[in-house]
């Protein structure tokens, strides 16, 4: 069981510790989490200036016109219709293709 650091709490042993369970009620994942803003002073390869904050890059990628990748929105993709003689063709190309290494 992990020991969690709260020296005020009433069932904290001689080192302030008390177990997880009492201290957050309802599972392993009521605990917060928090993702800090700060990073490494980083250069934004866009603009060229040096930011240390998450928000600030994000901004300025948005700023200069450019798109973080990983975050774009999906564009479905349209399926091509092929009727059977043209499924076939094309494998066939595809196969023909690739064994002469084209």
């Amino acid at each position: 069981m992990p020991w969690i650091y709260r020296p005020n709490h009433p069932k904290a042993n001689e080192n302030g510790l008390v177990e997880r369970s009492e201290v957050f009620e309802g599972g392993k994942n009521s605990a917060p989490y928090v993702i800090s803003d700060t990073m490494e002073p980083t250069k934004h390869m866009a603009s060229g200036r040096i930011l240390d904050s998450k928000a600030k890059f994000r901004a300025e990628t948005r700023a200069t016109g450019c798109v973080e990748i990983g975050n774009e929105a999906i564009k479905p993709r349209q399926q091509i219709k092929l009727d059977g003689g043209q499924r076939r063709e094309a494998i066939r190309k595809t196969i023909h293709d690739l064994r002469n290494k084209r």
